[in-house]
């Protein structure tokens, strides 16, 4: 009988723990990172403004022109604001999307302690305005080094030293794959909770992220996105050196979770999608050489040929085809004759140069993530009379 009661004590215990961490959650999701407008009789000739944000107390007073700026830190108790500083107590009345009421609770009996009743604009332009001034706000406050760095986690010194990481479709902007491929943890967005992480991870020679590590945590279920988006990220083009050699290097990113931006997101998506269906689209850009011309790869290889043209006798010309089987790297790691000009060393010197050409830039699927595909060419190259002679 003993054991079952302390058995329920402590259900009852755990769940009364469990219950208040959740009552402080949606406290905070509603209190904090507004701006909280204060209702001021008519006749007063100042305006005052209030925000709760990262445990501090921030307060703005207008009047005549001048602005007064005060600071205090606070922590949320149940429906009590506890200020540091000053050691007082404030009781929330009342606390919704759109309306604040709290009275300050003296340590001693005072006459006129009123209620403070503070409106914010909760309209959808009004959560659009706020996203974005909170976004900035945290982008300042940032002091990781953003985009890619070297192996100790320090920018490169030169960048046009090297060749960055490239993704399909986001290229060098990795903040644009998170926003658009994001889906908002439920029980954030049902709480209109903004936030943002910032991630850092490795990317090896084949392109593939590893070794996740949030930076900065707002709440774990935008940390835990981050990481599914990170490890379903396909593979970039691998950043390399001045001698265009294969290098591992690190990549910081900050991912912004802004409610109502992404509301907007998806059902732009949603349209997009069901104009779509009416469309015929092309998804893939084909995979190109150099500046991009059709010929440019055939260019390339005449340009290159050494041959006497004796063995042509009579022949105005020889025609060879060539196939080029070229990675999603963009590196020819394939060629064959597919038909011979009749000359095997002419063929040879072909498949030669084939070979040692620089990297093309792959093929690009547009579909969902983006990703880079492999590719086959089928290149024509005519010998003639009178041309590249030894």
């Amino acid at each position: 009988m003993r054991k079952f009661l302390y058995i329920l004590l402590l259900w009852v215990v755990i769940g009364g723990l469990s219950a208040q961490n959740g009552n402080y959650a949606d406290m905070s999701a509603l209190l904090e990172n507004k701006v909280w407008k204060v209702q001021l009789p008519q006749d007063k000739q100042y305006t005052m403004e209030m925000e709760f944000r990262d445990a501090g107390w921030r307060s703005v007073f207008l009047y005549d022109g001048k602005r007064t700026e005060t600071f205090h830190s606070y922590s949320l108790c149940d429906d009590t604001i506890k200020v540091f500083e000053s050691r007082g107590n404030h009781i929330i009345k009342e606390l919704t999307d759109n309306t604040l009421v709290f009275q300050y609770l003296p340590d001693t009996l005072t006459v006129g302690v009123g209620l403070v009743r503070c409106i914010t604009d909760n309209s959808l332009q009004g959560q659009r305005k706020n996203e974005k001034r909170l976004d900035s706000i945290w982008r300042a406050d940032n002091i990781w080094n953003l985009g890619v760095l070297d192996r100790s986690g320090k920018p490169f010194k030169d960048l046009s030293a090297i060749e960055p990481p490239r993704w399909a479709i986001w290229n060098y902007d990795l903040e644009k794959y998170f926003t658009s491929q994001m889906i908002y943890p439920e029980q954030q967005l049902k709480k209109n909770q903004a936030g943002y992480s910032i991630a850092m991870f490795s990317i090896d020679t084949l392109g593939l992220p590893c070794d996740i590590n949030i930076l900065t945590s707002f709440h774990k279920d935008f940390d835990k996105e981050v990481v599914r988006l990170t490890r379903e990220l396909p593979h970039c083009l691998p950043c390399r050196d001045k001698d265009g050699k294969r290098m591992e290097c690190f990549y910081t990113v900050y991912v912004p979770f802004l409610p109502q931006h992404y509301r907007d997101r998806v059902k732009a998506d949603s349209i997009a999608e069901e104009e779509l269906k009416q469309c015929f689209v092309e998804w893939e850009a084909i995979s190109y050489f150099q500046e991009g011309k059709p010929w440019s790869a055939q260019e390339y290889i005449t340009q290159r040929l050494v041959y006497d043209p004796a063995p042509l006798g009579n022949k105005q010309q020889a025609r060879g085809i060539y196939t080029v089987r070229i990675n999603s790297y963009g590196e020819v790691y394939e060629t064959k004759v597919l038909r011979s000009c009749g000359i095997e060393d002419w063929d040879n010197q072909v498949l030669e140069i084939i070979r040692e050409m620089p990297r093309w830039t792959p093929t690009i699927n547009y579909y969902g993530k983006g990703e880079y595909r492999e590719s086959v060419w089928t290149i024509p190259i005519i010998f003639r009379k009178g041309e590249n002679i030894q």
